[in-house]
């Protein structure tokens, strides 16, 4: 697998090189960005990646791009040492990478005997190193893969400038939201992410930001130190995280308190989970298995962002140019994988995904996963604002076709403009399954529902799950429903899935609504037979949908709708089956989705 590690992060320091700015004087050095034409704050994070290059191939044109770019960060480091993550915005806090970026670039040109190039960074890590020591090295409010990574750079900082107080606050860092922030289970906590009050769950989750950053700073920490109950701990946590990904590598972090950034192979702004699954994969040789697997997944997605990696399947379909900044995070991570990460003796294991086990509990989260022989799926009644959730089914992939239904923000606002771009069309439209109703003409719907709850019925014939709720209203807060509720019962068959949804109307209201978007692609040729809507699944065949309920008509127009997602990157078809006005009384819909080769 080196070798497939190493050719990604050749191609991607080809791609930097070839979008590095030469002519602008005041961006000289700079990577200029072809999809957000500006040059993104954290484009330091690739001098790493680019000396590791250079010491690998002995090529000049490397290391005169790392010398190129680091004159460049140089010029913008700001006089209290800080870094802007963007030239328009305030914040700073993703100083923390570059710094990291940077001790990896000195500790290997140390290695490889090229001492005096090293020294050229430290002008940039000391003064870089004092601003985390006091902005983060005593800990705060936000996320938590700051502290972490803050953790290991004052560590580095430590040894490199010879600072025991940077070491110390490195440990109290690691211990507090490292060792602290752990369930008992493995989900590593710790983001700020608004989350529902008293909720029986009791903290905020994401996935993708932990496998991409927070459990590889803790693994390169846990390693450099010898801590023996931080590594422990590190590799419960990451076989935990391992089950967040699916057989073909891509990252379940569908209801993530991140998933407005989902892309599939990870998390768009984060660095990449090969750093924490090869740098333990001798503990567990299903991690080195992962890093393939993930490794394979990013590779694919490189075909929708045009040499870059796209944010999903239908990237190349919805935006004329890719983003460069996942280029310098994973091209950062790749390098870290190979410089510092292990090869097990066993290298043919499989993930915990690739077997059928029926139905999997992540009771601390609210999660759930199912799989049968062609089926897998994510029923999230997790607890975020604005994230997939009220049972809902936020990931549903087949073994050929792949990913068949995902699950969007419900409200997709761009905290971060220059990595969150807007919708390319007027087709924005939610892409997760939903539960709707109308009543005194206000929506309320079951992805509002953060107080959802779920039970594995007992059916050895085939995975079975219920989610039960009560329809909520998103304009006010989640907080009261409308007097509507709910079950949803998941059956997983060997070759399609089902499901049945039982609506209980306690007031009238003026309209009942499922809805079940199926990925398509653009422009999809939708075939209706009687009950039965195809919709094309490219090779794999058709994705044949037949949903049915009495008082219930499939509308029209959503046979020619398309529904659009940024994260991840998604084309859908919106089919929808709704009724008139309701009187009190219970109704019934069943579902049934298939691959038809």
């Amino acid at each position: 697998m080196d070798n497939k590690l190493f050719s990604l992060v050749q191609h991607f320091c080809d791609t930097l090189i070839a979008h590095q700015e030469l002519a602008e004087p005041s961006w000289r050095g700079g990577i200029r960005c072809p999809e957000c034409r500006t040059i993104h704050g954290r484009c330091g994070d690739a001098i790493f990646p680019l000396y590791y290059m250079y010491t690998m191939t002995g090529k000049s044109k490397y290391a005169t791009s790392a010398r190129l770019l680091a004159d460049y960060m140089r010029v913008l480091q700001q006089p209290d040492g800080s870094w802007l993550n963007e030239s328009a915005g305030e914040w700073k806090g993703t100083t923390v990478f570059q710094l990291l970026s940077l001790c990896h670039a000195y500790d290997l040109l140390l290695k490889k005997g090229e001492q005096q190039e090293a020294e050229t960074l430290l002008d940039m890590i000391e003064p870089a190193a004092r601003w985390v020591s006091r902005v983060f090295g005593n800990g705060g409010k936000t996320n938590v893969n700051y502290y972490i990574t803050s953790a290991l750079v004052l560590l580095w900082a430590s040894r490199i400038v010879d600072d025991s107080h940077y070491a110390a606050q490195a440990g109290e860092l690691i211990k507090r939201y490292g060792l602290g922030q752990l369930t008992a289970d493995g989900f590593l906590l710790g983001e700020k992410t608004a989350q529902r009050p008293f909720s029986r769950i009791t903290g905020t989750v994401d996935i993708g930001y932990n496998l991409d950053m927070s459990l590889g700073a803790m693994a390169e920490y846990a390693l450099m130190t010898g801590d023996a109950e931080l590594k422990q701990r590190t590799v419960h946590a990451l076989r935990k995280h391992l089950e967040m990904m699916y057989p073909d590598g891509s990252i379940d972090n569908s209801f993530g308190s991140r998933n407005y950034k989902w892309t599939l192979f990870g998390s768009k702004t984060a660095h990449g989970c090969q750093m924490a699954f090869l740098m333990l994969c001798g503990e567990d040789p299903a991690f080195y298995k992962a890093a393939e697997l993930n490794a394979d997944y990013l590779q694919k997605s490189m075909k929708a962002g045009r040499g870059m990696p796209g944010y999903g399947p239908h990237y190349k379909e919805l935006f004329a140019q890719g983003c460069i900044h996942s280029v310098f995070n994973r091209a950062d991570a790749l390098a870290a994988a190979l410089v510092y990460g292990q090869t097990p003796a066993q290298q043919d294991a499989v993930i915990p995904s690739q077997r059928v086990f029926g139905v999997k509990e992540h009771a601390t989260i609210g999660v759930y996963h199912m799989r049968s022989h062609d089926w897998m799926g994510t029923v999230s009644c997790y607890h975020v604002y604005h994230a997939p959730a009220g049972g809902t089914i936020s990931y549903l992939w087949h073994a050929k076709a792949g990913p068949v239904q995902l699950g969007s923000a419900t409200k997709y606002e761009r905290y971060e403009p220059y990595n969150m771009p807007a919708y390319p069309a007027a087709s924005e439209q939610l892409i997760t399954p939903r539960i709707e109703a109308v009543r005194q003409g206000m929506t309320c719907s079951n992805l509002y529902e953060y107080d959802a709850a779920a039970s594995i019925c007992a059916n050895t014939a085939q995975p079975e799950l219920e989610a039960s709720g009560r329809l909520k209203y998103e304009a006010d807060g989640a907080r009261y429903d409308c007097g509507i509720s709910y079950r949803i019962r998941y059956l997983f068959h060997e070759s399609f899935v089902e499901k049945r949804y039982d609506v209980n109307v306690l007031m009238s209201c003026e309209q009942l609504a499922i809805t079940e978007p199926i990925v398509s692609g653009a422009n999809p040729v939708v075939s209706v037979e009687g009950e039965t809507i195809g919709i094309p699944a490219g090779e794999a065949g058709v994705i044949s949908v037949s949903g049915s309920g009495a008082g219930f008509e499939l509308d029209g127009e959503s046979l020619t709708k398309t529904a659009v997602s940024v994260f991840p990157s998604v084309i859908a078809v919106p089919l929808r089956w709704r009724t008139g006005p309701l009187p009190p009384g219970a109704y019934s819909f069943r579902v049934t989705i298939r691959l038809e080769s």
